[in-house]
């Protein structure tokens, strides 16, 4: 799987995270054995990821290393790697 972006999340992240790569609106993730849905949108040449279920996800992980991967194919789940 090809790596997205790497992260170390902050307090600041509960607003957002941006990236270069194109994202779709719904963004579905597998973190070990969940599945999270976050929102995307664009947010100038970036998309951010951001809403209430990432708010509640940074605030979790707050200081963890996080690896996004992206998915194969149009409705393709990404990933999400979480290192404390």
């Amino acid at each position: 799987m090809e790596v997205i972006d790497t992260v170390t999340l902050a307090t600041h992240h509960a607003a957002g995270w941006d990236v270069d790569t194109p994202l779709p609106r719904v963004l579905r993730v597998e973190v070990g054995s969940q599945q999270l849905t976050f929102s995307c949108r664009s947010h100038g040449r970036k998309y951010r990821i951001y809403g209430d279920e990432w708010s509640r996800f940074v605030k979790q992980n707050r200081g963890a290393v996080v690896t996004l991967y992206a998915g194969e194919g149009d409705n393709a789940t990404h990933r999400l790697d979480v290192r404390p």
